[in-house]
C-alpha cells in the first residue's frame, strides 16, 4: 500500500470538518501500554485501523496494534487466511522465521514472524490473529519495530531484539489471543496531535498478561498491514 496516498485529517461526507477537533478518538490497552488511533483509511481489501503509543508517529514508531476487516476474504477460514499471510511474507522475505498457532478460540488462528529490512537496517516482529465473525473476517496485529544505528553495536543490537521476541514468542502469541479486536473505526483519519482529545481508554485484554519484555526496538517507518499483504 502507498500510505501517504491516503493521509487524510479526519475527513466527513469529503469535507475538512472543525468539529473533528471534539471527537474522541479510540484508544486500547495492550501489554500494559496504551496505544491511541493514528491512522484508519479504507482499502479495496477493507478498513484499516493502526494504533500507536503517545508520541510516536506513522514516520518513526516502536510498535503498532493494527486491527482490519476483510470482506474478501469472507470465503476463507482464519487458517486459510494465515497460509495466504505466511506464503506472501516467504515470498518477499525468504529470511524470514514464522510459526502458526492454534487460539483458544475455534473460530481465530494465529501467526508469529520475524523479518529483517533488505540490507538488515530494520527487524520486524510480528504477530497476526485473523478471527471469522460470520461472513466477516477480522485480524489483529501487533508489531514491534528495532532500527539499525550507525554505532559499532548495530548487529548486537538487532540480535538482542531478535532473540527478546523469538525467545518469549508464546508469551506474546498469548497476549494477542487473550486480546479481544476492537470495533473497527470506521472514518478516515491521519494522526495531529492539534485534533487529538483525551479520553479514557478501554480495556480490551481479558485473563492474566506476562510482563512484557524489554527490547531495543527503535521508532521506525509504517509497516505493511495485513490488507495489503493477504489480499494478493
Amino acid at each position: 500500500m502507498k500510505r501517504f496516498t491516503f493521509l487524510f485529517i479526519c475527513v466527513t461526507a469529503g469535507l475538512l470538518s472543525a468539529a473533528c477537533g471534539q471527537e474522541r478518538l479510540p484508544k486500547l490497552n495492550f501489554s500494559g501500554q496504551t496505544y491511541q488511533l493514528a491512522f484508519s483509511t479504507q482499502e479495496p481489501a477493507g478498513r484499516i485501523n493502526e494504533y500507536l503509543l503517545p508520541g510516536e508517529d506513522l514516520e518513526r514508531y516502536s510498535k503498532m496494534i493494527g486491527v482490519y476487516t476483510f470482506p474478501t476474504l469472507k470465503d476463507k477460514t482464519p487458517q486459510e487466511a494465515i497460509k495466504l499471510l505466511s506464503a506472501y511474507m516467504v515470498s518477499s522475505n525468504s529470511m524470514a522465521s514464522y510459526e502458526t498457532h492454534e487460539s483458544k478460540d475455534k473460530n481465530a488462528a494465529i501467526i508469529d514472524f520475524l523479518v529483517f529490512s533488505p540490507g538488515a537496517t530494520m527487524a520486524e516482529y510480528n504477530v497476526f490473529k485473523y478471527v471469522k465473525e460470520g461472513e466477516n473476517m477480522k485480524s489483529l496485529q501487533f508489531v514491534a519495530r528495532w532500527y539499525a544505528s550507525r554505532g559499532d553495536g548495530a548487529l548486537e543490537n538487532a540480535r538482542n531484539f531478535a532473540t527478546s521476541y523469538l525467545e518469549n514468542r508464546q508469551e506474546w502469541v498469548k497476549k494477542v489471543d487473550d486480546m479481544r479486536i476492537p470495533k473497527i473505526y470506521e472514518q478516515d483519519y491521519s494522526i495531529d496531535p492539534s485534533l487529538y482529545v483525551e479520553e479514557e481508554p478501554a480495556a480490551v485484554e481479558t485473563g492474566a498478561q506476562p510482563q512484557e519484555e524489554a527490547s531495543s526496538a527503535q521508532a521506525g517507518a509504517p509497516a505493511t498491514p495485513a490488507a495489503e499483504t493477504v489480499a494478493r
